[in-house]
């Protein structure tokens, strides 16, 4: 009887430890089963992470399409290319579009921009003033003209009307300010630029190869954001015969006009930005110079942005596929 009594006994406890083992074996799989699909979302993540990254990298790497320079031929071949020099370049992407880049011509209001460039770097003191007199007084227009005869006009006023209306009386107050030989000088140094200018003739002549050099030296200088470069940025953001910039394509500029002389430059300071210089022989922007410019400055913009939308296929396609 005890026999059997201690037979049952050892039954009931193997039972008891199957059905625990059982258990334990259950909560094993289970939790194991859990495991595997943690480790599957880690997986997923992981690679987006990873997919995420080289997408981004890809973006603020320099990219040039093959697109790029049969749609600049195309653009080329639809112009009278002795008219006009291009110089574009696109900062982040590292390429260049050029015409004629060496070719010199009177620069007209273009060398305003030179002497923004010099009171910025030499930090001159925006509050100084220059004394309005007669000679200002007989080349200045809207702006300087606010002012009375002899009145004291602080700098940063002077420059503002140079650059966003492109004031010859404010441009002759600021040479004077400045000096003709310490303007050269500092072109000269600074920047590598050789100014064709005296006391007599102020304005002088360059290529856009130049203009190229004195606009990247502006844009790492509007990068400070202090007020030198936001004086600067709202001179150039501007819509006095602003001929590159259209529909929502907001461009910062400097024009010129003398004679058959139409020029215009300036900086797209997007998150994706450019230098774009167009020196030509257009004549009269009211004679349809104004919208040859612009007809150029879209065209090259559209070449601009298809190579951006090939590059963010591009880096999709390596990051994704």
């Amino acid at each position: 009887m005890k026999k059997r009594r201690r037979k049952r006994r050892l039954i009931i406890v193997i039972f008891v430890l199957l059905i625990i083992l059982g258990f334990l074996l259950f909560i094993y799989f289970s939790n194991k089963q859990k495991l595997k699909e943690y480790e599957n979302q880690l997986t997923k993540i992981s690679l987006k992470i990873k997919n995420n990254n080289t997408y981004a990298s890809c973006l603020i790497t320099p990219y040039k399409s093959d697109k790029v320079d049969q749609l600049y031929d195309d653009l080329l071949n639809s112009l009278n290319t002795s008219l006009v020099s291009i110089y574009f370049e696109d900062i982040y992407n590292d390429y260049t579009l050029t015409l004629n880049e060496n070719t010199i011509y009177y620069n007209a209001s273009i060398i305003k921009l030179f002497d923004a460039s010099y009171i910025i770097d030499n930090k001159i003191d925006l509050n100084d003033t220059i004394t309005f007199n007669n000679t200002y007084r007989s080349l200045a227009k809207e702006g300087l003209l606010d002012y009375a005869l002899n009145e004291e006009v602080p700098i940063k006023d002077v420059l503002y009307y140079a650059i966003s209306v492109s004031d010859n009386g404010a441009h002759r107050m600021l040479t004077d300010y400045i000096g003709i030989s310490n303007l050269k000088e500092y072109a000269k140094k600074t920047l590598g630029i050789t100014l064709r200018i005296t006391d007599t003739e102020r304005y002088g002549s360059l290529s856009v190869n130049d203009t190229n050099i004195l606009l990247k030296h502006l844009y790492s200088l509007l990068q400070n954001n202090d007020e030198y470069s936001n004086l600067l940025k709202d001179a150039m953001n501007n819509d006095y015969c602003n001929f590159l910039s259209f529909d929502d394509i907001e461009i910062l500029h400097k024009y010129g006009y003398y004679s058959s002389y139409l020029h215009d430059i300036g900086i797209y300071n997007s998150s994706n930005p450019y230098l774009i210089s167009l020196f030509t022989l257009y004549g009269n922007p009211d004679k349809g110079g104004s919208d040859k410019i612009n007809n150029l400055s879209k065209e090259i913009y559209n070449i601009y942005k298809t190579n951006l939308d090939e590059k963010e296929e591009y880096c999709y396609n390596l990051a994704y596929n």
